[in-house]
């Protein structure tokens, strides 16, 4: 489906290509650094395992309590790891999140590590998998919120990886 959107940002890290990817791929480190900032990020069930559902609540001071999914999809160590995300509910339940009038249902998240002079760069890219043309145009239109939001998360892992 060319006609899909795809939200991509890149980003290179001063750490090495192993080191990056476990931030992504183990869960206790995961939830060190992801999210935008001043959020917590708990994880409820699953792991990051190829089949696996893992269920995340985050908490943040301005914008409450929201759930995740994650069912991942490919962990291909240290070069990509893919998984659909979706918001959830408390019981692990997929919905729209409250804070858009629509959204796609489930996107799908790849990232790709490539080793650089003395760090790694990562491509994340972000696909509507699961919407309706309406939720697709509220994608759209939120991009350059994307661009901030996954830059804070980045923020963070970076700062994760100086002192790991």
């Amino acid at each position: 489906m060319s006609d899909v959107p795809v939200f991509t940002i890149v980003r290179t890290f001063d750490a090495d290509r192993e080191t990056v990817f476990d931030a992504w791929a183990d869960p206790d480190k995961m939830e060190q650094w992801s999210g935008p900032p001043g959020a917590k990020l708990t994880r409820l069930s699953g792991d990051i395992v190829e089949g696996s559902l893992m269920h995340t609540r985050s908490d943040h001071p301005d914008m409450g309590t929201t759930y995740t999914l994650a069912k991942w999809t490919r962990i291909d160590r240290p070069g990509h790891i893919a998984w659909e995300q979706s918001f959830a509910d408390a019981e692990g339940r997929k919905v729209t999140p409250h804070f858009f009038p629509a959204w796609p249902l489930t996107l799908l998240t790849e990232v790709d590590f490539r080793d650089t002079d003395g760090g790694t760069e990562i491509t994340l890219k972000w696909t509507p998998i699961e919407a309706s043309a309406e939720a697709i145009a509220v994608f759209v239109e939120a991009m350059g919120s994307m661009e901030q939001g996954w830059g804070g998360s980045f923020d963070k892992l970076a700062e994760f990886l100086a002192n790991a």
